[in-house]
């Protein structure tokens, strides 16, 4: 719906970003194509646009998140900004703007914002308008606390949230309530019902999922698990049955160390699995953000690591990646973890010492990653890496494995 907003205001030399990559970019990039531009990507999966568009030799080049951090010379290509899908927060939609407006930028920067409306129950809805509403309140609040700036608009006042109330239990009383039910994600797979054969026999075992996964990227991986949450299960369900029999459990040694923190540290925890360390955390009093493909319970926040996490830049004291840098884009996560991780920051990183390079190389490939290791230690078949959040910005390449 919103490609012929984006056709109508394309030009040579704009910029169009897609927080989302599947069903996105193809799409836009064939009817661009189509209308006889040329038209180069920069995403987590194909960075091969870039240069040629900054040579001028394509009109258009369309960016996802990839794009928001570490690119520099579009100020002096681009000035001319479309908003296909928003980011998440004001922070990465400012980073974005802030790619373009810079110095270095000789012409006005104009940002097309295309917005689109369903109907629903009599009333028009867009979920688009809903993001850049989060987007300016976001920043209307950051302005209050920043500067005394009186924020933009008209905050809701008791009486609002009044007749909010009522409003809703009008509602319910008329039956105009819409019901919406979340498959159960259960964890472990029945054994009796022979479910877990059956998925072994579907999915392969343990280390052929492993496999599979580490050499898929991360946002094909997402969209096959959620349109089937029973491959996640039955990975978990194996993952619980090779944990009881290791001499060391990452999440607890993890555990351990965040414990030894402040209670006021905030966590992130990237590819939380079953949330075992969020549990753990949150039993203790700290605030626990947890992230993965499917969410096992309301306390998971499902998300693609690779394509970014509804979280605000410099927000987490601490972000863990325990055995799940996974897919073959796992570089983005490290990079998402420096993006969400104020200054000092902590990342904790378990992987298998199998899957990882010698000390020195992993200490030179997170520090182009923005990082500096401060601990390598090896347990039982683990490797433990904790490293600190510099004020280098993150390579655009590269990964840890």
């Amino acid at each position: 719906e919103k490609l012929p907003c984006i056709l109508e205001n394309v030009e040579d030399g704009t910029l169009i970003y897609t927080e989302f990559v599947e069903g996105i970019v193809r799409q836009v990039k064939a009817a661009l194509a189509n209308e006889g531009w040329k038209v180069g990507c920069y995403t987590g999966q194909d960075k091969t646009g870039l240069d040629p568009f900054l040579r001028g030799e394509s009109n258009v080049l369309i960016g996802s998140s990839a794009i928001g951090t570490g690119v520099d010379g579009l100020q002096h290509r681009a000035n001319k900004l479309i908003i296909a899908c928003a980011p998440w927060t004001a922070a990465a939609y400012e980073q974005l703007v802030g790619r373009l407006v810079r110095q270095g930028q000789q012409r006005p920067v104009q940002v097309i914002f295309p917005i689109t409306f369903a109907n629903v129950d009599g009333e028009d809805w867009s979920w688009c308008q809903s993001r850049l509403n989060r987007i300016e309140y976001k920043k209307s609040i950051a302005d209050a606390a920043v500067d005394g700036v009186v924020p933009l608009g008209r905050l809701r006042s008791p009486a609002d949230a009044y007749n909010d109330a009522i409003g809703w239990l009008e509602r319910l009383n008329s039956g105009n309530v819409k019901t919406i039910k979340r498959v159960r994600i259960f964890v472990p797979l029945s054994d009796e019902s022979g479910e877990v054969n059956r998925c072994i026999a579907r999915y392969g075992d343990f280390s052929t999922m492993n496999n599979r996964w580490n050499s898929t990227g991360s946002a094909k991986l997402h969209v096959q698990l959620e349109a089937n949450p029973e491959e996640w299960q039955n990975y978990h369900t194996l993952y619980r049955e090779a944990r009881s029999n290791w001499a060391v459990v990452p999440f607890e040694r993890i555990a351990s160390w965040i414990k030894q923190l402040p209670k006021n540290r905030v966590i992130a925890d990237f590819g939380c699995g079953e949330d075992l360390l969020g549990q753990d955390l949150r039993e203790s009093g700290y605030e626990v953000h947890a992230f993965d493909h499917i969410a096992i319970s309301d306390d998971v926040v499902v998300a693609d690591l690779g394509t970014g996490v509804p979280l605000d830049d410099n927000e987490v004291d601490v972000v863990v990646c325990s055995l799940s840098l996974m897919g073959a884009n796992s570089g983005d996560y490290i990079r998402e973890a420096a993006r969400v991780l104020v200054f000092d920051g902590r990342l904790i990183i378990c992987e298998s010492t199998s899957r990882l390079p010698n000390d020195s190389v992993i200490r030179e490939r997170l520090k182009r990653l923005g990082f500096n290791v401060t601990n390598i230690s090896t347990e039982a078949q683990f490797t433990f890496i904790q490293a600190l959040r510099t004020d280098v910005e993150p390579a655009v390449e590269g990964s840890l494995n």
